[in-house]
């Protein structure tokens, strides 16, 4: 039950949300007044929010279409309307993963209230949006309406360079991630059966994965008496996760050369440069294409999806590949175990190569926000969005949106919560990550902090996960670079027009050379078209928008 006490300053703020209650945000309507209740203390804002209930529509993915029809059947919004008095309609585009949607969305010029979104993928950001007068500035409402979210920024210092633009502007409310343990969880992964059966120890440097590849090649380690093991393999090559490039199949081995198939911070002067330019590129890509026509490399990592990879690990065929701790450890050891109980897939660190350190591949390893929402400038009701997407911040909230409902979802016990047995052991058969939700949005992000133990709980249920995630957490990542820069328009319609073709040639000439079809002297020709093409000044423009992220305070 949440205490009433009034602050002094509180007391103030609430008074004065009572003073500008009758100004109008928009639209005929006038504005619901703000609730002058008394308050749940000063870290939470008067409940409700509103005196009379009003609604507001809220586009963004069904990340749970799987189980829900929309997110509005979810408990945890269900009784987030309860205490505020707010109504919030999701709006749910196809969950096709891609902006289309979206785009023509904004085309219309009919915004809903709030847009929570993954901008970073959107053309000129978030920083477009201000400026295009879409979404509305926060920077006078926070003082006023958020102190749940500047205390999480005040918790969180080096969060804050990542939730403003270049010029100090709020422009949304973001998905925080501090905690290094909960954005680890992309690296390389292995099968720790195959090794303990053949007397091998996880591999640490380039020679010795390469041994391991070989071994998992020609001594049988699945036990079928057939030479069908693939040693590595990797669903179709995903965007890069270095600024400004585009995987290029085998890219997350570049590290262990001290170089990333893109835009990467160079540890020793503090710079970005472009991975595909240096002299170190051509010794990584001639020893991928060794690798390849050894046999090492799965023949169709170049057309194999996704579902098509977690099959093949299914079936016992392939010994090491890359992606995340949930999908592929997690989902794919509950699937395998039902026929071998001894399967085991761990994280290993990224291989020492030329570099001399474990590099970090994955960039998300240092990201400390993801996806954010905005307030669009159609909305009648700026100020009541801020004071509940600020509730989403409070203890209260972020347990609400991270555990769900005391008692049904989860417990707590000398201050630790856990997750109840109708999620952990669901009566219905359904998995933890399933049956959350109905409560809870731990796994997937929103406008809150995320918490590892809540996100952990459901997301690694293995042994073998809670130690890889470790593993990842512990490389070296001075490589990476946050992938929140902002552009000035001129900056992204210039990258834009250089970058669409350069990661266009580049994959194909990168595939080509990997799988054999061109020599690796090819590299030379790819590295002079490249400059020749415009890189270098797109480089220029990175480095812009890196030296404005780190004068941001």
């Amino acid at each position: 039950m949440l205490k009433k006490r009034v602050s002094r300053s509180l007391l103030a703020y609430v008074l004065l949300g009572g003073t500008l209650a009758g100004c109008s945000g928009g639209g005929t309507e006038a504005e619901p007044a703000l609730d002058t209740t008394e308050s749940a203390g000063t870290e939470s804002l008067s409940l409700p929010i509103v005196e009379k209930p009003i609604t507001i529509k809220w586009y963004q993915r069904n990340y749970v279409e799987t189980e829900l029809k929309s997110m509005g059947e979810m408990e945890a919004f269900k009784e987030l309307e309860k205490r505020t008095g707010i109504h919030i309609e999701f709006v749910h585009p196809p969950n096709s993963g891609n902006n289309e949607a979206l785009n023509v969305m904004l085309a219309t010029g009919d915004y809903p209230d709030v847009i929570f979104w993954d901008w970073a993928g959107v053309p000129r950001g978030l920083t477009g949006l201000i400026n295009d007068g879409v979404a509305i500035k926060l920077n006078d409402y926070l003082d006023k309406y958020a102190p749940n979210y500047k205390k999480a920024l005040e918790k969180y210092p080096e969060v804050k360079k990542y939730v403003t633009l270049d010029d100090g502007t709020y422009p949304s409310f973001f998905q925080l991630d501090p905690d290094p343990m909960r954005t680890s969880y992309n690296g390389l992964i292995i099968r720790k059966d195959w090794l303990d059966k053949l007397g091998l120890q996880p591999p640490t440097t380039i020679d010795e994965w390469h041994n391991v590849l070989r071994a998992f090649k020609e001594k049988d380690p699945n036990g079928n008496g057939k030479a069908d093991e693939i040693p590595y393999s990797i669903a179709k090559a995903p965007s890069g996760t270095a600024l400004g490039g585009i995987g290029s199949g085998m890219s997350e081995f570049t590290a262990a050369w001290g170089i990333l198939d893109g835009f990467y911070k160079d540890p020793a002067s503090g710079k970005l440069l472009y991975g595909p330019l240096q002299p170190q590129y051509k010794d990584y890509l001639t020893t991928m294409a060794n690798w390849y026509e050894e046999g090492l490399i799965d023949s169709e990592f170049a057309s194999t999806d996704s579902k098509g990879l977690t099959t093949k690990l299914q079936n016992e065929l392939v010994g090491t590949t890359y992606g995340s701790l949930g999908s592929l450890i997690g989902n794919t050891t509950t699937v395998a175990r039902t026929k071998n109980p001894n399967f085991s897939l761990i994280g290993v660190k990224p291989p020492i190569g030329p570099a001399g350190k474990p590099y970090n591949y994955a960039a998300s390893t240092i990201q400390k926000v993801g996806l954010s929402a905005i307030i669009s400038t159609s909305s009648k009701y700026p100020k009541e969005i801020v004071r509940l997407i600020d509730y989403m911040y409070s203890d209260e909230g972020q347990a609400l949106l991270n555990w769900g409902i005391e008692g049904k979802s989860y417990t707590v016990k000398d201050g630790n919560k856990t997750y109840t047995d109708d999620i952990m052991r669901n009566k219905d058969g359904k998995a933890p990550q399933q049956a959350i939700y109905h409560y809870a949005t731990p796994v997937f992000g929103h406008t809150k902090v995320m918490e590892y133990d809540a996100w952990s709980q459901i997301s690694l249920p293995f042994p073998e996960q809670k130690e890889s995630i470790k593993t990842f957490a512990s490389a070296d990542t001075s490589l990476n670079t946050p992938t929140t820069l902002s552009f000035t328009a001129e900056e992204s319609s210039t990258l834009g027009s250089i970058m669409s073709d350069i990661n266009t040639y580049k994959q194909e000439t990168v595939l080509r050379i990997l799988m054999g079809t061109d020599p690796v002297s090819k590299i030379d020709e790819l590295q002079e078209r490249l400059k020749s093409m415009g890189i270098e000044e797109a480089g220029q423009i990175y480095q812009a928008a890196y030296d404005r992220f780190n004068a941001r305070k």
